[in-house]
């Protein structure tokens, strides 16, 4: 088994490479299968070359690649939804070698969700990724154009408007000599989002004969640059170019700002962007992709990396991980920076551009350094958050080598979280245990767990929590100034796997608990569960946990639960620990 999910969700991207120091076809005695909702027979039972190679109905092309498409990676990014869960298996696969990523939604319920059955309709999804470097929303609305010539030090706003609308659309024409020194600034209801020179913020870097040439950002066949990136605002807008040179020529570019006929609907975040970069990174510390407070998602990455004196190319070692909602376990962790770029062994088939992904340039610079460029655009698989997020990568393989980086972060965000922290539970604590009525069957221990959780540097915690076998643990949560959006958070000890279950409110079955790996290295894990809408909101949560027998682990461990809500917080400094018997210590 290679993946596992209770209750509903969809898989929106497989990835998959196979080999050692360089790709090499799949395997086809090993077929993969897909179990869902429960079902004794798989939904999904194929070689596995033939799930990945764009030819086998309804896995095919511009969805689906293989290897020589994506320079060493395989990927799928045929949706796969399931109502009461998924297991993916692999069979004839115990003695081969082979890196994997699962990215996939994790839903509060099964309203409005049909499981796979491999006739949907994806005329739409293919349509769009079949036309990358082409406009997706033709005649969506009004373009205002014109050309400017920008003296030395100087700025030109090419577009204002006030009111509530949405661009859809922005071309320039810069020199490619000038793409470096022209600036790109984005400012949405009073608030800069984007402030970065052209060449970064459409993923020209360096420049190659290979340029992006994604669905909503890039190069274009004609040389313009394209962002087609939904841009809304409630209040005003304006675009503005600066020649950032302080002495030359003036700077000769053509403009095209398009806006839709529509409005955005209420709830839409600002777009942005985030241009960061390090000349030489510190060891020990996830460099920074991103960091946000709010709610929002992170939907793209243009990054510029590199050695630092010397062709060591291990800089692709490093893993990405995602922090979600002030949780201090990653929500998504990596296997490797080609392989997040959805290729494998170091891009070892070269250069390549597709519609979500690819990789545009590996050069020397001037100080004979190796330089690798690559984009990703998340549509279907962009990390949501709802409190705030924290994206970095590892840099070397166990974080400990010095790169050069210069990445950008593409984003939609609103200032206001969608979800506060509303009471804590802290399994250590005998008044916080009595103070929500928490009640066990059967035998339990309160041990001390001492240890780290996943990330750099080590996030290290000591606390007491409860250890139990199989039966039923209550407890009541405060939810009265809760909406109907409700989040259970789990702390606990991942030393032993299978720890999955049932989460019951008022008696109803709101959730299942995931099947988990065991890591007895960095035991601390978080998980988190969102409840159907509407369960009990605005009043006490009686909360039941049921740990069944016959499961692979013996022991259930519970140390905390965290209540989230779409309501006013009701809690505050508890989310990283709370209690005194809590212990938060950074190595």
């Amino acid at each position: 088994m290679i993946f596992e999910e209770a209750g509903a969700g969809a898989i929106t991207r497989v990835w998959m490479t196979m080999g050692s120091g360089t790709s090499i076809p799949l395997d086809p005695t090993i077929r993969i299968r897909f179990y869902l909702d429960g079902e004794s027979a798989p939904r999904i039972d194929l070689p596995l070359p033939d799930f990945f190679s764009g030819a086998v109905a309804p896995f095919l092309a511009p969805l689906v690649g293989d290897r020589l498409v994506s320079s060493g990676g395989n990927f799928n990014y045929v949706p796969i939804p399931y109502r009461q869960g998924c297991k993916v298996t692999l069979q004839n696969a115990g003695n081969a070698t082979l890196w994997f990523q699962f990215t996939f939604h994790r839903l509060s319920g099964p309203d409005a969700v049909s499981t796979f059955t491999g006739n949907e309709d994806l005329s739409g999804w293919v349509q769009l990724l079949s036309a990358a470097g082409t406009d997706p929303w033709p005649g969506s609305g009004p373009i205002s154009s014109g050309t400017i010539q920008l003296q030395a030090g100087q700025t030109s706003v090419i577009y204002s408007r006030s009111g509530s609308n949405l661009l859809t659309g922005l071309w320039l024409q810069v020199p490619d000599a000038e793409r470096a020194t022209t600036t790109l600034t984005l400012q949405f209801d009073g608030h800069i989002t984007v402030n970065m020179p052209v060449s970064d913020f459409f993923a020209f870097g360096r420049g190659s004969s290979t340029p992006t040439r994604s669905v909503l950002l890039g190069e274009a066949a004609n040389g313009a640059l394209y962002c087609y990136f939904p841009m809304p605002f409630f209040l005003n807008a304006e675009v503005r170019l600066t020649n950032s040179r302080t002495q030359g020529p003036p700077v000769t570019i053509q403009y095209q700002v398009r806006r839709s006929l529509n409005a955005p609907l209420f709830d839409n975040g600002l777009f942005g962007a985030w241009l960061h970069w390090e000349t030489q990174t510190p060891v020990g510390v996830d460099y920074p992709l991103l960091a946000l407070s709010g709610q929002g998602k992170w939907v793209g990455l243009f990054a510029d990396l590199g050695s630092v004196s010397s062709l060591d190319r291990s800089y692709l070692e490093g893993d990405e991980r995602i922090y979600l909602d002030t949780s201090l376990h990653p929500g998504s962790y990596g296997t490797g920076v080609e392989d997040f770029f959805g290729a494998g062994f170091y891009f070892d088939r070269g250069v390549f551009t597709l519609p979500l992904h690819g990789m545009t340039y590996h050069l020397l610079n001037q100080n004979f350094e190796d330089v690798t460029a690559a984009y990703r655009f998340l549509l279907t698989d962009a990390p949501t958050f709802a409190a705030d997020l924290r994206a970095g990568m590892e840099v070397g393989p166990e974080g400990n080598l010095s790169m050069r980086a210069r990445t950008v972060a593409y984003f939609y965000s609103r200032a206001d979280p969608g979800l506060n922290l509303a009471d804590v539970l802290d399994l250590g604590d005998p008044q916080s245990r009595s103070e929500h009525g928490y009640m066990v069957s059967g035998n339990y221990q309160i041990l001390t767990l001492s240890g780290n959780f996943e990330g750099e540097p080590p996030l290290h915690l000591q606390a007491d929590g409860i250890y139990r076998g199989s039966g039923i643990a209550e407890f009541h949560l405060n939810a009265t100034a809760c909406g109907d959006r409700l989040r259970l958070r789990r702390r606990f000890d991942a030393s032993a796997a299978g720890q999955t279950g049932f989460i019951y409110v008022a008696g109803q079955l709101a959730a299942g608990i995931p099947f988990g790996d065991a890591n007895p290295y960095r035991p601390w894990r978080e998980i988190d569960l969102d409840l159907p809408l509407g369960t009990a909101a605005g009043s006490e949560l009686t909360v039941s946990v049921l740990y069944p027998q016959g499961m692979p682990s013996t022991l259930f461990t519970e140390f905390q639960y965290q209540l989230w809500c779409n309501g006013r917080p009701l809690v505050t400094g508890a989310a990283s620990g709370g209690a005194s018997r809590v212990r938060l210590l950074r190595n």
